[in-house]
């Protein structure tokens, strides 16, 4: 009976405090039979790096020019059966490197357009002043997109790259007309809300939309860095940078249901799509907003594998403008046609992905 025993001992690294060996025996008939041997279960791992059929190769060669009792026990070394890594191609290394993100948040308003002022001696008041503002709140941020890290550093315990893609959103937003009286002491506070009534009734003041949903389609770059495991993984990563928007505007009518003022005007309100009306009138004027928006956004990532936070700040997302209703400047004081502003948010929230 010929016994072909591959002794690996020499092959593998030792280990300081080595484990009781482990063996693989392999049945190949009644007759022969491969042992597999290593001094732990890691050295047993490394066995998956050689190529055995180049081994079993290399022993039947062997065999052929040995004489019958020197056939007992014949000793490799690895150095040339290793069988290396399949190589990838171009296309499945950029696509290990590309990943697909989800980000979900909401958000608070930043900046403010004043519509209408009211001056001390309008309010009939030493100080009391009255102004009619829009500000935009941020209900709802989501987006899916697919992004590729570009490397630059690659080490055994961190990574630098750049990470570029693309993606799409939803974004819910809602405007809220607020109506402030300030500064007002308190003994004079109803005098000055009445007055500050009857100026708003007298100027015709309506706010006419709130809730506005917008699609959103983007292109971001950020660079990224991300410490690694043992195994080569990412773990936890910070990364910032900025996005060009472009964003799809989808007004609605419905205001009074969601202002949020000291004063409160207008209690009803319809609902309706209505994308190129005034946001609000009063005074023969009306603010305006475009459908079709273009602008930079930055963001920052922070997190662990697959989880983490997010911020998003969008400063100037949508621009607003006072124009006459009919064409023509009424000249009423308190207002300013040509006027224009820029509204944004900031969001906070959680991303899903690598």
């Amino acid at each position: 009976m010929n016994t072909i025993l591959l002794t690996l001992g020499t092959l593998l690294s030792s280990h300081p405090n080595p484990t009781p060996p482990d063996t693989i025996i392999l049945n190949a008939g009644k007759n022969s039979k491969v042992i597999f041997y290593g001094q732990s279960p890691e050295d047993l791992k490394k066995l998956e790096m050689l190529d055995l059929n180049k081994i079993l190769k290399e022993l039947n060669g062997t065999q052929a020019g040995t004489e019958e009792a020197q056939r007992q026990h014949v000793t490799l070394t690895n150095t040339d059966f290793i069988s290396e890594p399949a190589k990838l191609s171009k296309s499945q290394q950029y696509l290990a490197n590309t990943f697909l993100n989800l980000h979900v948040g909401a958000g608070y308003n930043i900046n403010r357009y004043t519509f209408f002022q009211a001056s001390p001696a309008v309010m009939n008041h030493p100080t009391g002043t009255l102004t009619c503002d829009i500000v935009m709140q941020n209900l709802l941020t989501s987006s899916l997109s697919v992004v590729h890290d570009m490397k630059f550093i690659d080490r055994p315990r961190h990574i630098v790259s750049l990470r570029y893609g693309a993606g799409i959103g939803l974004n819910i937003q809602r405007y809220l007309h607020w109506n402030l009286v300030e500064p007002v002491l308190f003994k004079d506070l109803k005098q000055v809300t009445d007055r500050a009534k009857q100026v708003m009734k007298e100027n015709q003041i309506t706010p006419l939309k709130s809730d506005f949903n917008a699609l959103q389609t983007y292109i971001q770059v950020a660079p990224r860095f991300a410490m690694k495991n043992k195994k080569g993984q990412s773990t936890f990563y910070l990364n910032a940078g900025a996005r060009i928007n472009y964003n799809r505007n989808f007004q609605n009518a419905s205001p009074s249901l969601y202002s949020n003022a000291v004063i409160i005007n207008n209690p009803s309100g319809t609902t309706v799509v209505d994308d190129k009306g005034p946001i609000i009138t009063g005074g023969g004027y009306g603010v305006y907003s475009e459908r079709h928006t273009l602008g930079l956004s930055y963001v920052a990532e922070i997190g662990y594998k697959w989880i983490g936070l997010f911020v998003l700040y969008y400063p100037n997302y949508v621009e607003l403008k006072t124009s006459p209703l009919n064409g023509t400047d009424t000249k009423n004081p308190g207002f300013s046609p040509g006027k224009t502003g820029k509204l944004g948010f900031a969001s906070f929230g959680i991303k899903l992905g690598r």
